[in-house]
């Protein structure tokens, strides 16, 4: 995956660490999404959900129905 972050210079103000962690925290994902909580301007804690899409079930012919 390519991700064109900031550099920790930049306006962004994140810190190395807390960027590394958000990219890993991408890095894999189809489906799902990625929260990151921040506290007074600072990177707390960082939530990854993955979902997991199932294929759709196999329609039940007329003949097996009741």
């Amino acid at each position: 995956m390519n991700v064109n972050l900031p550099s920790p210079t930049t306006d962004a103000g994140l810190p190395e660490a807390a960027l590394q962690a958000i990219v890993q925290a991408l890095s894999g994902l189809r489906y799902g999404h990625v929260t990151v909580i921040v506290q007074d301007g600072k990177v707390m804690q960082i939530d990854r959900t993955d979902r997991v899409r199932l294929p759709a079930p196999e329609p039940v012919p007329e003949s097996v129905k009741p």
